[in-house]
């Protein structure tokens, strides 16, 4: 899969409609503001054949899921996978408002091009800032860039107003870059005919560019910069974000079928140190009780903060953390509730409405009783299921994971045994399916064990407490058992568990929305090639002094990468006018007095250097106004 390559991409198209000679130029970028969506993809998804597949690298390491590990997840005695993302939700939208050149330069990012018509050029020295995802870890990276491709702008009239002239563009061929669609501006309408709806489906040309010539009047002649922008969207039609060579678990007819394979890798996730405690004010209000952490920072995983009491700031406290609690006041994560807090669906409003050890022995109780009552045959008629079977198989294991005395065993078991199968046929006769089950039956069985709490002792005649919140689970109360035992015998205190989280791929489709605009640096480069040329050898510039262009004159002896800058007497970087390789020839490079921010330069004189396999030419110019 391409990096994410579009992200800051080909920005260097002109139109051929115009006359080559109005558009051909050398442009810097001098602003970039880019908005990045990614929403969860489903990893199931039809290939260009019309039947469904899952990928190798979805299958190997995609997830919906947050895993955590305690006490870390270097040295993690129990991993658990924390419900967190359904296909559709967004992962993030991140705003990159880069406005000036000292943004784009403070972000170590740069793109220099020549511009032709139906053709560009992204010259030596150009950087720019994408993504990578390795170990379902994705971190900006900064790469240097060169390209050549073409562009076409689909034949339309161009909207014109005032001294702008604005084109719909499209790329053909490059070797890096996304493929573009270039709409009609005129009679096309953004968002209908072209561009992603706000209800996110798709138009005939979700992915399309548009490129605005900005001249210095309205005789249309000279070019005083650009605006370029163009929104994409991962898949085939773009040709990003989907299995190509260089990618985890390459597969060779996975890439033919146009498969997606994007993935959003994350350790840290999204956490805030003020839910907790504004939670556990509000609880008091109604008389309930939240024991609030001193071993550890009060981090919620997954909180977005709230809003600032006094300045009314939206997201205060929010921020990204690989460590916290996992803290569910309104049963969303885990119990099935409905999402308000303190309704009394909450799976863990009987463990002080943290994950805590006496939570995660439950759900290991769940799940390896379910698992035991579907191999004995308890679903093997879904039509029928064995009720009886389930709700005894998932009785014995709470039973054994909470260490519940024999003789006690026996005087609830029966009462236990009836409203379990009350419950489970309530559940099934919904059609529910086992995780809905298991996700609901967390609160029933804490919810049972906490009514009986009073008549229940462990295998030693010792007490059994279920809210396990007012403490941290500690290692200190962990043997050599600990890893092959998970009961009350073992680590009788309990206590909530403060996790790592894992790094976790998730699915994701890309979306990036970007506009950017370049400053006109001058002429492209010309050269005479009917000259021989013997040496490395400075010519000056014509006009000098000047107003407003001058061209730098040099004969190049060999192939080789030339870059002209323009420094200020004080020693200064100005403009940097050419930097690419080139073959032997007489050479004359245009400079318009603009700096790399866009702007006049003042007059005065200026000095100019010529480099070329490490040999340095300079001369002297002055500029006028």
């Amino acid at each position: 899969m391409k990096k994410l390559i579009t992200l800051f991409i080909s920005a260097i198209l002109c139109m051929s409609i115009l006359p080559a000679q109005v558009i051909d130029g050398n442009y810097e970028l001098d602003s970039l503001v880019v908005r990045y969506v990614t929403v969860v993809r489903d990893v199931d998804q039809p290939g260009n054949d019309g039947n469904t597949y899952t990928t190798t690298y979805d299958d190997s390491a995609a997830t919906y899921a947050i895993r955590v590990g305690w006490p870390d997840t270097d040295t993690s005695l129990f991993d658990y996978e924390l419900p967190y993302f359904d296909v559709g939700d967004t992962i993030g939208v991140l705003d990159v408002p880069l406005g000036s050149a000292a943004a784009l330069a403070a972000f170590g990012l740069g793109l220099n091009t020549d511009f032709t018509a139906g053709s560009y050029t992204i010259n030596a020295g150009s950087v720019y800032p994408t993504t990578n995802t390795q170990d379902c870890v994705t971190e900006q990276v900064f790469l240097p860039i060169q390209d050549q491709g073409t562009w076409t702008d689909g034949g339309y009239d161009p909207s014109v107003v005032g001294n702008s002239v604005k084109y719909g563009w499209g790329i053909i061929t490059s070797n890096v870059f996304a493929s573009f669609g270039a709409p009609d501006m005129v009679n096309n309408v953004y968002g209908t005919d072209y561009g992603l709806m706000t209800d996110g489906t798709e138009t005939a040309m979700p992915n399309w560019g548009y490129i605005q010539i900005n001249f210095t009047d309205d005789t249309y002649t000279t070019p005083d910069g650009l605006n370029i922008g163009w929104e994409a969207h991962d898949g085939p039609d773009a040709n990003i974000g989907i299995v190509s060579t260089g990618d985890p678990y390459f597969v060779q007819a996975e890439a033919d079928l146009g498969l997606l394979n994007g993935m959003v890798g994350r350790a840290g996730i999204p956490a805030d140190s003020v839910t907790i405690g504004a939670v556990a004010q509000l609880a008091a209000s109604a008389g309930i009780t939240i024991n609030l952490p001193t071993d550890n920072p009060p981090y919620m995983l997954g909180g977005e903060g709230i809003t600032h009491p006094t300045t009314g700031e939206e997201g205060y406290g929010a921020f990204t953390s690989e460590w916290g609690y996992i803290f569910d006041p309104t049963g969303d994560l885990l119990g099935g509730g409905d999402g308000v807090a303190f309704s009394g669906d909450e799976a863990l409003q009987f463990t002080g409405y943290y994950a805590t050890w006496n939570v995660l022995k439950t759900l290991f109780a769940i799940s390896e009783g379910a698992t035991a009552a579907v191999l004995g045959g308890a679903l093997a008629n879904p039509a029928a299921p064995n009720i009886p079977m389930l709700a005894d198989s998932l009785i014995d294991y709470t039973m054994y994971y909470w260490d519940v005395h024999d003789n006690v065993q026996a005087a609830l078991n029966d009462g236990l045994d009836a409203a379990v199968q009350a419950e489970l046929t309530t559940w099934l006769t919904a059609g529910l399916g086992l995780v809905d089950i298991g996700n609901l039956f967390l609160g029933y069985v804490l919810g049972a064990l906490t009514q009986y709490e009073a008549q229940l002792v462990n295998s030693t005649g010792g007490a059994i407490t279920v809210d396990d919140s007012d403490h941290d689970l500690s290692l200190d109360d962990f043997d050599d058992y600990s890893y092959y035992y998970y009961d009350e015998v073992w680590f009788p205190n309990g206590g909530r568990l403060y996790v790592q989280s894992f790094a976790n791929c998730f699915p994701a489709k890309w979306s990036q929305y970007v506009n950017s605009h370049w400053t006109y640096m001058g002429a492209l480069s010309t050269v005479d090639d009917g000259i021989l040329v013997k040496n490395f050898e400075l010519k000056g510039n014509y006009p000098n002094p000047f107003n407003p262009t001058t061209k730098i004159r040099f004969t190049n002896d060999r192939s080789s990468n030339v870059k002209v800058t323009v420094y200020s007497l004080k020693g200064e970087k100005v403009a940097t006018i050419m930097n690419k390789q080139i073959n032997a020839g007489t050479y004359d490079v245009s400079w318009n007095g603009m700096n790399t921010s866009g702007k006049l330069v003042p007059t005065g004189m200026y000095l100019y250097d010529v480099e070329s396999d490490g040999r340095r030419l300079q001369g002297k110019m002055l500029f006028l106004k």
